[in-house]
């Protein structure tokens, strides 16, 4: 309640900073409730991956959209609590302006063209699929795109008249019925990591540059310059950009910090295991030029 009430008359927002992931996800649920005292008062929280630094599996589905969801609203937060975890504190991530510059909006009557949004959704990291039941996936069948955004609670179907957008309306995946009808929605990117020709491009020299061995024997090269998302990607984010941000890019510099726990005992016990992670999976792995 006080840290509702502190950022209810704060001119900025509130970044509470927690030990782990578990601390994080008891706090939004805490804050969520509180807040509804409050008016106009947004908690976001920014998840862990939730696997180990440089393993090959990606993060579930769901904990990447709300990172995306979060990351979108950011930049716009004007008041309001971001909790996040002193790991994910310190994990780089993409540069500011890629989600918003990577977001599509569709409104009903807008023109469309469902060959051109299949490619350009494959190109964002979504995955084409029969039917539409995680975030980060889509499905075409004749003139209806059904798609489950990230960042959204519930999927979404349009349906199309020739090449116009007649109606929006969510759907519960489970049985893929019609819920309700919405006259626009947001598209975010699925992944972190751009998987256009663009970010292609750039992952493939920066690997040069940093690796001293045969890409094509290596299979997550391969994989990226065939525009596919390999397991555990994600810690390979900065080869798809010239830099990274943190989230303080994302945030006004006038936010107030909240410390709880004991976060210098969490960041090195996180940054020892990058390191020693590191030594085991990519040094011999890959054999970078130091």
């Amino acid at each position: 309640m006080a840290i509702c009430h502190a950022a209810s008359i704060a001119d900025a927002p509130l970044i509470l900073i927690c030990e782990n992931n578990e601390t994080v996800e008891q706090f939004v649920r805490e804050l969520s409730y509180f807040s509804r005292t409050f008016e106009s008062l947004p908690i976001f929280g920014l998840p862990d991956w939730e696997t180990l630094p440089y393993d090959n599996f990606s993060p579930h589905q769901d904990i990447t959209s709300e990172r995306l969801r979060t990351l979108y609203h950011l930049p716009k937060l004007k008041k309001g609590v971001l909790v996040i975890s002193m790991p994910s504190l310190m994990h780089r991530l993409p540069p500011q302006n890629y989600i918003s510059s990577n977001s599509l909006d569709l409104v009903v009557g807008q023109q469309l063209d469902i060959g051109q949004v299949k490619e350009d959704l494959v190109e964002a990291g979504y995955q084409s699929v029969n039917s539409v039941l995680e975030h980060g996936e889509f499905a075409i069948r004749g003139s209806i795109l059904d798609i489950y955004p990230m960042g959204t609670p519930l999927p979404y179907r349009i349906d199309l008249f020739d090449n116009e957008i007649e109606t929006l309306r969510t759907f519960d995946p489970e049985t893929q019925r019609s819920i309700s009808k919405v006259k626009e929605i947001k598209l975010l990117p699925a992944k972190e990591f751009p998987l256009d020709e663009v970010g292609i491009k750039t992952f493939r020299t920066n690997f040069h540059e940093l690796f001293d061995v045969d890409p094509r024997q290596c299979p997550i090269y391969q994989d990226v310059s065939e525009g596919l998302s390999s397991p555990g990607l994600e810690y390979y984010l900065s080869l798809f950009y010239e830099s990274l941000d943190t989230v303080f890019e994302f945030l006004p510099s006038n936010s107030i910090i909240i410390k709880f726990g004991d976060l210098q005992r969490a960041g090195n016990h996180f940054w020892l295991d990058v390191k020693n992670r590191y030594s085991d999976k990519i040094i011999d792995r890959f054999n970078p030029i130091l």
